[in-house]
Protein backbone atom coordinates (compact mmCIF):
# COMPACT_ATOMS: atom_id res chain seq x y z
CA UNK A 1 0.00 0.00 0.00
CA UNK A 2 1.34 3.44 -0.88
CA UNK A 3 2.03 5.82 1.98
CA UNK A 4 -0.75 8.37 2.54
CA UNK A 5 0.29 11.99 1.98
CA UNK A 6 -0.17 14.20 5.04
CA UNK A 7 0.31 17.96 4.61
CA UNK A 8 1.96 19.88 7.45
CA UNK A 9 1.21 23.57 7.88
CA UNK A 10 3.41 24.45 10.85
CA UNK A 11 4.51 27.81 12.23
CA UNK A 12 8.28 27.24 11.76
CA UNK A 13 10.53 24.93 9.70
CA UNK A 14 11.86 23.45 12.96
CA UNK A 15 8.39 22.42 14.08
CA UNK A 16 7.60 21.06 10.61
CA UNK A 17 10.77 18.99 10.64
CA UNK A 18 10.14 17.57 14.11
CA UNK A 19 6.54 16.66 13.28
CA UNK A 20 7.54 15.14 9.93
CA UNK A 21 10.08 12.90 11.66
CA UNK A 22 7.46 11.70 14.15
CA UNK A 23 4.97 10.91 11.40
CA UNK A 24 7.57 9.17 9.25
CA UNK A 25 8.60 6.96 12.18
CA UNK A 26 5.02 5.65 12.48
CA UNK A 27 5.15 4.16 8.98
CA UNK A 28 2.39 4.30 6.40
CA UNK A 29 2.39 8.08 5.91
CA UNK A 30 4.32 10.55 3.76
CA UNK A 31 4.59 13.96 5.47
CA UNK A 32 4.78 17.00 3.16
CA UNK A 33 5.68 20.35 4.73
CA UNK A 34 4.49 23.62 3.16
CA UNK A 35 6.49 26.77 3.89
CA UNK A 36 3.87 29.23 2.62
CA UNK A 37 0.14 29.45 1.85
CA UNK A 38 0.96 29.42 -1.87
CA UNK A 39 2.96 26.19 -1.57
CA UNK A 40 0.16 24.63 0.50
CA UNK A 41 -2.30 25.29 -2.32
CA UNK A 42 0.06 23.80 -4.91
CA UNK A 43 0.62 20.62 -2.88
CA UNK A 44 -3.10 20.10 -2.29
CA UNK A 45 -3.82 20.60 -5.99
CA UNK A 46 -1.32 17.94 -7.13
CA UNK A 47 -3.48 14.89 -8.01
CA UNK A 48 -0.59 12.41 -7.78
CA UNK A 49 0.01 13.39 -4.14
CA UNK A 50 -3.62 12.81 -3.18
CA UNK A 51 -3.48 14.86 0.02
CA UNK A 52 -6.52 14.20 2.24
CA UNK A 53 -5.16 15.05 5.69
CA UNK A 54 -3.74 18.41 6.81
CA UNK A 55 -2.14 19.16 10.17
CA UNK A 56 -2.64 22.88 10.71
CA UNK A 57 -1.01 25.14 13.28
CA UNK A 58 -3.18 28.16 14.17
CA UNK A 59 0.01 30.23 13.67
CA UNK A 60 0.43 29.27 10.00
CA UNK A 61 0.53 32.57 8.04
CA UNK A 62 -2.85 32.51 6.31
CA UNK A 63 -4.19 36.03 5.86
CA UNK A 64 -7.76 34.72 5.82
CA UNK A 65 -7.84 31.11 7.18
CA UNK A 66 -11.50 30.49 6.37
CA UNK A 67 -11.08 31.58 2.77
CA UNK A 68 -7.77 29.69 2.41
CA UNK A 69 -9.15 26.40 3.73
CA UNK A 70 -12.22 26.71 1.53
CA UNK A 71 -9.92 27.24 -1.45
CA UNK A 72 -7.85 24.19 -0.51
CA UNK A 73 -10.96 22.02 -0.37
CA UNK A 74 -12.11 23.25 -3.76
CA UNK A 75 -8.75 22.28 -5.29
CA UNK A 76 -9.19 18.68 -4.10
CA UNK A 77 -12.07 17.94 -6.47
CA UNK A 78 -13.78 14.75 -5.30
CA UNK A 79 -11.23 14.13 -2.55
CA UNK A 80 -12.37 14.92 0.99
CA UNK A 81 -9.85 17.12 2.79
CA UNK A 82 -9.86 17.17 6.59
CA UNK A 83 -7.89 19.46 8.89
CA UNK A 84 -6.37 18.68 12.29
CA UNK A 85 -5.46 21.67 14.45
CA UNK A 86 -2.09 21.16 16.19
CA UNK A 87 0.05 22.83 18.83
CA UNK A 88 -0.82 24.48 22.12
CA UNK A 89 -4.56 24.78 22.65
CA UNK A 90 -5.43 28.40 21.74
CA UNK A 91 -7.99 30.75 23.25
CA UNK A 92 -11.71 30.85 22.54
CA UNK A 93 -11.46 33.37 19.67
CA UNK A 94 -8.93 31.29 17.75
CA UNK A 95 -10.93 28.12 18.36
CA UNK A 96 -14.01 29.84 16.96
CA UNK A 97 -12.08 30.88 13.84
CA UNK A 98 -10.80 27.32 13.36
CA UNK A 99 -14.34 25.95 13.60
CA UNK A 100 -15.62 28.58 11.18
CA UNK A 101 -12.93 27.48 8.73
CA UNK A 102 -14.18 23.89 8.97
CA UNK A 103 -11.45 22.44 11.20
CA UNK A 104 -12.99 19.66 13.29
CA UNK A 105 -10.17 17.56 14.73
CA UNK A 106 -7.42 18.55 17.16
CA UNK A 107 -4.05 17.42 18.51
CA UNK A 108 -3.29 19.72 21.42
CA UNK A 109 0.12 19.39 23.02
CA UNK A 110 1.34 17.30 24.62
CA UNK A 111 0.20 14.28 22.61
CA UNK A 112 1.71 10.84 22.18
CA UNK A 113 2.26 8.82 19.00
CA UNK A 114 -0.93 6.81 19.58
CA UNK A 115 -3.03 9.98 19.41
CA UNK A 116 -1.03 11.24 16.42
CA UNK A 117 -1.63 8.02 14.47
CA UNK A 118 -5.26 7.82 15.60
CA UNK A 119 -6.10 11.35 14.45
CA UNK A 120 -4.35 10.98 11.09
CA UNK A 121 -6.23 7.71 10.48
CA UNK A 122 -9.44 9.43 11.52
CA UNK A 123 -8.88 12.25 9.04
CA UNK A 124 -8.11 9.79 6.24
CA UNK A 125 -11.12 7.53 6.87
CA UNK A 126 -13.83 7.56 4.24
CA UNK A 127 -17.31 8.62 5.40
CA UNK A 128 -18.65 5.11 4.88
CA UNK A 129 -15.92 3.70 7.16
CA UNK A 130 -17.03 6.04 9.94
CA UNK A 131 -20.71 5.18 9.53
CA UNK A 132 -20.23 1.40 9.75
CA UNK A 133 -18.18 1.50 12.95
CA UNK A 134 -20.46 0.15 15.65
CA UNK A 135 -18.74 1.69 18.66
CA UNK A 136 -16.84 4.89 19.30
CA UNK A 137 -13.21 4.28 20.16
CA UNK A 138 -10.47 6.49 21.53
CA UNK A 139 -6.65 6.43 21.66
CA UNK A 140 -4.89 5.88 24.98
CA UNK A 141 -1.39 5.65 26.43
CA UNK A 142 -2.25 3.01 29.03
CA UNK A 143 0.05 0.15 29.94
CA UNK A 144 -2.05 -2.98 30.36
CA UNK A 145 -1.26 -6.41 31.76
CA UNK A 146 -2.34 -9.26 29.49
CA UNK A 147 -2.63 -12.87 30.68
CA UNK A 148 -3.24 -15.89 28.48
CA UNK A 149 -1.89 -19.36 27.84
CA UNK A 150 -0.19 -19.42 31.23
CA UNK A 151 1.84 -16.31 30.45
CA UNK A 152 1.66 -12.63 31.35
CA UNK A 153 2.96 -9.67 29.35
CA UNK A 154 2.66 -5.92 29.16
CA UNK A 155 1.04 -4.17 26.18
CA UNK A 156 0.31 -0.59 25.22
CA UNK A 157 -3.41 0.03 24.72
CA UNK A 158 -3.38 1.87 21.39
CA UNK A 159 -7.15 2.34 21.31
CA UNK A 160 -10.18 1.23 23.31
CA UNK A 161 -13.94 1.04 22.84
CA UNK A 162 -16.75 -0.34 25.01
CA UNK A 163 -16.49 -3.57 23.03
CA UNK A 164 -12.76 -4.11 22.67
CA UNK A 165 -9.24 -2.75 22.37
CA UNK A 166 -6.20 -2.80 20.13
CA UNK A 167 -3.08 -3.73 22.06
CA UNK A 168 0.32 -2.75 20.70
CA UNK A 169 2.81 -5.50 21.53
CA UNK A 170 5.73 -7.12 19.70
CA UNK A 171 4.40 -10.52 20.87
CA UNK A 172 0.69 -10.68 20.03
CA UNK A 173 -1.25 -13.78 21.00
CA UNK A 174 -2.64 -16.04 18.29
CA UNK A 175 -5.95 -15.25 16.64
CA UNK A 176 -8.77 -16.81 18.64
CA UNK A 177 -6.76 -16.97 21.87
CA UNK A 178 -8.56 -16.19 25.13
CA UNK A 179 -6.90 -13.45 27.18
CA UNK A 180 -7.51 -11.48 30.36
CA UNK A 181 -6.68 -7.78 30.18
CA UNK A 182 -6.05 -5.52 33.16
CA UNK A 183 -6.96 -2.01 31.96
CA UNK A 184 -5.72 0.93 34.09
CA UNK A 185 -8.73 3.20 33.62
CA UNK A 186 -8.65 6.66 35.24
CA UNK A 187 -11.31 5.58 37.74
CA UNK A 188 -9.44 2.40 38.67
CA UNK A 189 -8.17 -0.88 37.29
CA UNK A 190 -10.64 -2.95 35.26
CA UNK A 191 -10.15 -6.65 34.51
CA UNK A 192 -11.83 -7.95 31.34
CA UNK A 193 -11.89 -11.29 29.58
CA UNK A 194 -11.56 -11.21 25.81
CA UNK A 195 -10.67 -13.01 22.60
CA UNK A 196 -8.05 -12.08 19.99
CA UNK A 197 -9.99 -11.14 16.87
CA UNK A 198 -7.03 -10.36 14.60
CA UNK A 199 -3.31 -9.67 14.72
CA UNK A 200 -1.10 -7.16 12.92
CA UNK A 201 2.33 -8.67 12.43
CA UNK A 202 5.25 -8.11 10.03
CA UNK A 203 4.66 -9.51 6.56
CA UNK A 204 2.72 -8.93 3.36
CA UNK A 205 -0.62 -8.58 5.14
CA UNK A 206 0.54 -6.11 7.78
CA UNK A 207 -1.63 -2.98 8.08
CA UNK A 208 0.65 0.04 8.00
CA UNK A 209 -1.96 2.24 9.71
CA UNK A 210 -1.71 0.21 12.93
CA UNK A 211 1.18 -0.72 15.20
CA UNK A 212 2.29 -4.31 15.62
CA UNK A 213 -0.17 -5.97 17.98
CA UNK A 214 -3.61 -7.50 18.26
CA UNK A 215 -7.26 -6.54 18.24
CA UNK A 216 -9.23 -7.98 21.16
CA UNK A 217 -13.01 -8.17 21.55
CA UNK A 218 -14.28 -8.21 25.13
CA UNK A 219 -16.47 -11.09 26.34
CA UNK A 220 -19.70 -9.39 27.48
CA UNK A 221 -18.36 -6.87 30.01
CA UNK A 222 -20.62 -6.07 32.94
CA UNK A 223 -22.98 -3.07 32.62
CA UNK A 224 -20.79 -1.18 35.12
CA UNK A 225 -17.62 -1.90 33.13
CA UNK A 226 -19.31 -0.91 29.87
CA UNK A 227 -20.51 2.37 31.37
CA UNK A 228 -17.01 3.16 32.61
CA UNK A 229 -15.52 2.41 29.20
CA UNK A 230 -18.12 4.54 27.41
CA UNK A 231 -17.47 7.46 29.76
CA UNK A 232 -13.69 7.18 29.33
CA UNK A 233 -13.98 7.04 25.52
CA UNK A 234 -16.33 10.03 25.42
CA UNK A 235 -14.09 12.12 27.69
CA UNK A 236 -11.00 11.30 25.61
CA UNK A 237 -12.70 12.16 22.31
CA UNK A 238 -13.79 15.54 23.67
CA UNK A 239 -10.11 16.50 23.86
CA UNK A 240 -9.57 15.55 20.20
CA UNK A 241 -11.98 18.00 18.59
CA UNK A 242 -11.76 21.77 18.09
Amino acid sequence: MDDASVLLLESTPERSGALARRIRSLGGYRPLAAKSPEQALRLVEEPHLGVRSVLLSPDFPFTDPERALTRMRSLCGTRRLRFIATGVRPGADTLARLRAAGTELALWEPYDDARLRFQINRSLAAPEQESVRREQRAPTDWRARVRGGGREKEALVYSVSPGGAFLATPRPSMRGAQVCIELPLPAGSLSLEGRVLYTNVPGNLRRSDLPIGMGVVFDTPSPEAERELRFTVAQTLLMLVV
